[in-house]
């Protein structure tokens, strides 16, 4: 059976999926139609942490590469 991911380690798996796929993070919300005007705080919230948390993670991936980012947090 296979480990349990947390919350942020799957953060983390999401960040390197959508980076090796060269998705564009805002224009990905924009086309879930997630409008951060009309969403309530938590929610708001919760979308800045992820998009944070995927902006560090495409940082890192960007100056250290795939395999050897999560090395250097």
């Amino acid at each position: 059976m296979s480990e349990t991911k947390s919350p942020s380690q799957l953060r983390l798996v999401l960040a390197q999926f959508l980076f090796a796929h060269k998705v564009d993070i805002e224009g990905l919300y924009n086309a879930l139609g997630a409008d951060i005007a009309e969403c309530d705080g938590e929610a708001v919230s919760h979308m800045a942490g992820v998009i944070d948390g995927v902006n560090l993670a495409a940082a890192k991936i960007r100056s250290h590469g795939i395999d050897e980012w999560a090395r250097h947090m």
